[in-house]
């Protein structure tokens, strides 16, 4: 692989972008990484170009068409392609339904689903013009929350369940332009990988961790490493789907003693 393919990385201050982004660059993309916060997003930049990556920092709102229109003409300018778009900026405010701003219900749903569908609007038209024979890739990272509730996070998994559903109509729709749209999600993933044998303190990620068959929380290399088995020509007869990277934690009920009946 060569600098002639082109990725851009939403999100990438955070823990799993950084990890996208890393991945991609040792997989010999040029990488456009994006963030809202511009001190995370040129510290992810300047990391991975001292490490001999071709990478460029553009700080912007995709949740705005227009920002999310420039991102693209910037990177489609740069190297003329766009290859693949992981959109991976997230926000997971916790906050109970009758306790809740407006503005915290639309600030989570404008980064969880706004922002993916603007930067998916506005890459699949430069996908479709720079088209060349060679399948392209849309990759959203949604959430184990997207599938399973819980309390305080109306709008987290409201949002990631709109992206699980944006993702297979973007899938219908652009696969006849070959480009294929999936969605990793993700369960727990912290700074530092926790293992039952040594929980943390927290409660909140303790008790997530005792319902993981695995044994451990996850790290930004396992969502990063799902994402790159997504883009290869492993996957090119998979789109639409929604990969779960959890260690088990969907499974079932880890946590309930076997019964006696």
């Amino acid at each position: 692989m060569n600098h002639h393919q082109v990725a851009i990385v939403t999100g990438a201050g955070g823990r799993i972008g950084q990890a996208i982004a890393r991945m991609l660059v040792e997989e010999g993309y040029a990488v456009i990484v994006n963030d809202l916060d511009p001190f995370r997003c040129e510290g992810t930049a300047g990391r991975l170009s001292a490490g001999g990556g071709t990478v460029m920092a553009m700080t912007c709102d995709v949740s705005i068409r227009e920002e999310a229109d420039h991102l693209v003409e910037m990177a489609f300018g740069a190297w003329g392609r766009i290859d693949v778009l992981v959109n991976c900026a997230g926000i997971f405010p916790n906050t109970p339904v009758i306790d809740m701003e407006d503005d915290e219900w639309d600030r989570v749903y404008n980064t969880n689903l706004r922002g993916p569908f603007m930067l998916s609007r506005a890459a699949a038209r430069a996908m479709i013009a720079g088209a060349d024979g060679r399948g392209r890739q849309i990759i959203n990272i949604s959430s184990t929350a997207g599938e399973s509730a819980r309390t305080g996070a109306a709008h987290y998994c409201g949002s990631k369940a709109a992206l699980n559903m944006l993702t297979k109509v973007l899938a219908i729709e652009l696969a006849p332009h070959s480009i294929r749209v999936n969605a990793v999600a993700p369960g727990i993933v912290v700074d530092q990988v926790y293992e039952r044998a040594s929980p943390p303190d927290d409660p909140y990620v303790a008790a997530l961790l005792a319902g993981i068959p695995l044994g451990r929380t996850g790290e930004g290399d396992d969502i990063a490493n799902a994402v790159r088995f997504l883009i290869s020509p492993d996957a090119e007869w998979i789109t639409g789907e929604i990969l779960h990277v959890n260690g088990g934690s969907t499974a079932g009920r880890v946590t309930l003693p076997p019964s006696q009946f």
